[in-house]
């Protein structure tokens, strides 16, 4: 079937109006994807706080500044030692000054705070910590909040990825957009935190179905050779909302008008419903040829081509014979066919650990930018600007080497440069800065590459099921990614120095996988199964590539067809 869905690519045009405009259309939907992928890094913002001393500090009266705050806390607020070994004003704890300020030193006694906390505003305004007090014994909640995001990432990625294979990649991802856009606005309002938590949820579901349905589409609508370039431009609209992120928050510093401001890009998405058409091969190969036809001869009238009338015939008569998709002998694949061949299985399970490794150390390193020495909003930027580097490396790695070796180089290098954070002295910190700066380009060329490398190993006909189950497994990384963090608490280089050696291990698994440079997709589980005869097979093709001035005439027409 590849090679007939490849010819009437070829008859339609490759890369005419059509391909360009639904693979921009569908690129453009990263960039809001972007956006609320890593929103928590703001909305949840951690300040630095204190209990709130009710003689410092008048509700009724202008609040003095951070610094006047500090100077003032000395004999009220005990000294603690933090993660780093240095000396800081306790946050959650203060004296019990049954005299006042004044009060002699036996009557001094620790408790934790009465009154609640006060935050330092000089960089963050509102966000859910400061409004919901999710500090000291309810520290966890903040992580929890983002884990709970991360596991809608994981429940919308396996559900939109069986709704999509069973009902289409269109009318999945049109209705992902609406829901995505009532929920987001519906978040800004959320009237205490367990509202909030359960919107989060919700709209890590619908989000990351958006980004997995609109990327399988993509990959289905164009030819194999323009996979890559696809990929890494729907890479480069996903930074971009990560930086635009990074902009807007700088602007509006309230978390729930933050909210409503990433909710506004996927207004321009509702016109989707009259620009975006259903995946053809898709189409073909579930058996909807009337359908099929429809968006082809759309595709053709374009691209401004003749699509010649026989291939319709052929269409008919043979496009989806032996390939189990026929009416009568058509079945419904699920999860067990992702692991019922041992290759297949293989590949799963690999793939699987790499999108958890990954989207761990990913997302681990991207919320914890803020929280790095300097200015928050400068540090998220630029952490974000290392992808930008990221999409360049493998973008001209990718075709020239294959997928493998830049995913595995680019691990390597992620471990390597996290583990090393360990022995940086903390006075070196921009060291350190820099060292997790290019852990990040490492775990970003991956982030970039796989996606592309995960489609093409998947068939068809699970693909976009596949697509969501390594995303729900990567999720469960992102799920324990904040916890790694708070282990921080007891030795400050240990998430980092955790986050090197799982991506070292991952870089040493995939070594086991096939390489998909220059095959074609595979369409059925057979042909997923044999991906490394496909490899070969198409090799040796490609070394008896026919004259085009022979690949018109009817002798060619006729091997075609066989």
């Amino acid at each position: 079937m590849e090679y007939r869905y490849r010819r009437i690519i070829r008859d339609i045009g490759e890369s005419g109006r059509f391909q360009k405009t639904v693979a921009f259309c569908l690129a453009v939907v990263a960039l809001p994807h972007g956006i609320h992928s890593l929103s928590m890094a703001f909305l949840g913002a951690l300040p630095e706080h204190h209990c709130r001393l009710p003689a410092v500090y008048s509700p009724g009266g202008i609040p003095p500044s951070w610094k006047d705050q500090l100077e003032s806390l000395n004999g009220s607020i005990p000294l603690e030692i933090d993660a780093s070994g240095e000396w800081r004003y306790s946050r959650c704890q203060q004296f019990n000054l049954t005299g006042g300020l004044n009060a002699s030193t036996e009557n001094r006694t620790i408790q934790h705070c009465t009154d609640g906390w006060v935050y330092d505003r000089s960089h963050y305004g509102k966000s859910i910590v400061t409004q919901f007090d999710l500090v000291c014994d309810r520290a966890w909640l903040r992580e929890f909040a983002q884990s709970v995001h991360m596991l809608g990432f994981s429940v919308g990625a396996i559900t939109s990825g069986t709704l999509s294979d069973r009902y289409g990649r269109r009318p999945t991802l049109l209705w992902c957009i609406f829901l995505l856009l009532t929920l987001s606005v519906t978040s800004a309002f959320s009237p205490n935190y367990i509202v909030f938590v359960i919107l989060k949820f919700l709209l890590g579901a619908v989000n990351v179905s958006i980004y997995y349905t609109a990327f399988v589409l993509g990959m289905e609508v164009l030819d194999h050779s323009k996979h890559t370039m696809f990929g890494m431009f729907m890479y480069m609209f996903l930074v971009l909302g990560y930086i635009g992120l990074g902009a807007l928050a700088y602007v509006i510093r309230d978390w729930w008008k933050l909210q409503l401001a990433i909710s506004a890009p996927f207004l321009l998405c509702l016109s989707y419903w009259w620009l975006l058409p259903e995946s053809p091969r898709w189409l073909l190969v579930t058996g909807r040829l009337k359908e099929a036809k429809k968006v082809i001869k759309r595709a053709a009238r374009m691209n401004g081509a003749d699509f010649p009338d026989k291939l319709y015939y052929e269409m008919d008569s043979s496009l989806i014979q032996n390939d189990g998709n026929d009416e009568k002998g058509r079945r419904e694949y699920n999860l067990l066919d992702l692991v019922r061949k041992p290759n297949i299985r293989k590949n799963t399970l690999i793939v699987g650990f790499t999108w958890f490794v990954m989207i761990a150390v990913y997302f681990g390193l991207s919320l914890g930018a803020p929280e790095l020495p300097g200015d928050p909003y400068v540090n998220y930027i630029m952490c974000s600007c290392m992808e930008l580097v990221a999409i360049v490396l493998a973008w001209s790695t990718m075709d020239r080497w294959g997928r493998k070796p830049p995913a595995i180089a680019a691990l390597l290098v992620a471990g390597i440069s996290c583990g090393a954070t360990a022995v940086v002295p903390k006075e070196l910190w921009r060291v350190s800065t820099g060292l997790v700066m290019v852990g990040k380009l490492g775990v970003s060329v991956t982030y970039a590459v796989f996606p592309v490398y995960s489609a093409e190993v998947f068939p068809t006909v699970v693909r976009n099921m596949g697509i969501g189950v390594v995303s729900m497994i990567g999720r469960a990384g992102g799920i324990l990614a904040p916890f790694v963090a708070l282990l921080g608490e007891y030795w400050a280089p240990l998430p980092l120095l955790t986050f090197g050696i799982l991506s070292f291990l991952d870089g040493v698994a995939i070594l086991a996988l096939p390489e998909t440079l220059g095959v074609p997709l595979p369409n059925t589980l057979e042909d997923a199964e044999n991906l490394d005869r496909m490899r070969e097979k198409n090799s040796e093709n490609s070394e008896k590539i026919l004259p085009d001035e022979f690949q018109k005439t009817e002798i060619y027409d006729r091997i075609t067809v066989l």
